[in-house]
């Protein structure tokens, strides 16, 4: 499932095999059986170090012959990398909707593929295809693209809670479209960073088909945890399956959580991608603890960025919700900046240390992002606790668009809050302590 082989391709059937190629736009939902392409829901995950290391994920027919084509954007170098992918079940008879607001059970079979790509170039646009047959019948998918790291200024958009459901079609508009804004107010930026909840129903595998044909998927790396609804199904069966199957994140979590929690660096960030499910109760959290430890040890880093799915604390009256669970390990280990979602409200926290402000660079800063999916969002209420803790909190009510640009170099991070119009709603820098 993990090769890294190099399987030689005629130039003459690549040749046919681009210009045989009719792209695919979804925008209405699939069949029950998903995608009609030879490959399909591709994904670009974090390497366990992003300057050098990626991780492409896709699905195909059962038995079909697949390799990734790898081409370096500034020189032109094209590799080719073959996969033999296992046979995935996860997503066979799952009671699911479509985008006609169809019920039906989601019959999906296939070949699940993940290709860890090592020995890149720092700082580089790669583009790449799933070329899938055999000669002289080769087809190859939509062109995709990553950045690798390396850059010493760049920048990522933090977007979660969009809950894609085939049937409401609208609020995975809404969240694109606030992606779009992000990549207009910055510039450009570099990767996508998701505290989860990226479908309404993990489970349904359309869902995650859907997602991966947008630009903003196609175009990114994304670095994502697990959402309680990327977890779960219509009828609210509950399997991390889900997400582990739909992604190829390094598989270097704490044991049974390996593919699920991980841990990755992007330029001098590291970067702990947490499983909430995987931590109800207070004995789940020693081995991640323990793992984070060894982990930080091992891997000195200027900063030090920890993201999960549950929130830290309750955006819409300020009330306990994670925090407490987390706080005192996070000032052991010098955790620069806490991000979380679930809550659909935004709010954050000074720089805490014992769970008191500090000074900037002398604590961690906890954040809640906001829902983006213009449909789920929640109203601010009268602060009932926390309010000494406090920095400040934004909603626009259940219709709430907003997202967040991480602007990241060696002496600090800046994150700066986004409403759909490309306000800044909040803004606030993370000085570097290393």
């Amino acid at each position: 499932m993990m090769s890294k082989t190099f399987l030689v391709i005629p130039a003459v059937a690549v040749a046919f095999a681009l210009a045989a190629t009719t792209p695919v736009r979804y925008g209405t939902g699939l069949p029950a059986t998903g995608s009609s392409q030879p490959a399909h829901t591709i994904f670009t995950s974090p390497g366990e170090d992003c300057e050098t290391m990626m991780g492409v994920s896709w699905a195909s027919p059962v038995g079909t012959k697949a390799a990734l084509m790898l081409i370096n954007n500034t020189t032109g170098d094209t590799t080719m990398i073959e996969s033999v992918g296992t046979v995935c079940t996860t997503f066979d008879s799952i009671y699911s909707k479509l985008g006609d607001n169809t019920d039906v059970f989601e019959r999906h079979v296939f070949d699940r593929h993940v290709v860890n790509i090592s020995n890149l170039t720092p700082n580089t646009v790669y583009s790449y295809r799933v070329v899938t047959g055999s000669v002289p019948d080769t087809v190859l998918s939509e062109p995709r693209s990553f950045k690798t790291a390396g850059a010493e200024v760049w920048k990522a958009a933090v977007i979660g809670d969009f809950h894609h459901y085939s049937p409401l079609w609208r609020r995975l508009d809404a969240s694109m479209d606030m992606i779009n804004v992000l990549d207009s107010v910055s510039g450009g930026f570099d990767w996508v960073l998701s505290p989860g909840d990226q479908c309404a129903w993990g489970g349904s595998y359309n869902y995650w088909t859907e997602l991966a044909e947008q630009p903003a998927y196609k175009n990114f790396m994304w670095g994502s945890v697990q959402g309680n609804h990327d977890h779960m199904t219509r009828e609210n069966g509950k399997s991390d399956a889900f997400y582990r199957d739909t992604h190829g994140n390094p598989l270097n979590g704490y044991a049974g959580q390996e593919g699920i929690a991980y841990w990755f660096k992007y330029g001098d960030v590291l970067f702990f991608m947490l499983n909430n499910e995987g931590m109800r109760t207070a004995e789940s959290l020693i081995p991640v603890f323990d793992w984070m430890e060894k982990v930080t040890e091992a891997n000195p880093s200027r900063y030090i960025v920890v993201v999960q799915h549950y929130e830290w604390l309750i955006g819409t009256n300020g009330t306990n919700s994670q925090l407490d669970r987390f706080s005192e390990v996070f000032d052991r280990l010098g955790v620069d900046l806490a991000i979380a979602g679930n809550n659909h409200a935004y709010i954050r926290t000074p720089a805490l240390k014992n769970r008191r402000p500090v000074a900037a660079g002398q604590g961690t800063f906890y954040m809640v992002t906001s829902s983006s999916d213009d449909s789920r969002g929640r109203a601010l209420k009268p602060i009932e606790a926390n309010n000494e803790i406090i920095s400040t909190r934004w909603s626009e009510g259940p219709k709430t668009v907003g997202a967040m640009l991480m602007d990241v170099d060696s002496t600090r991070i800046v994150m700066s809050l986004y409403d759909r119009n490309g306000t800044v709603r909040d803004t606030f820098t993370v000085p570097a302590k290393r």
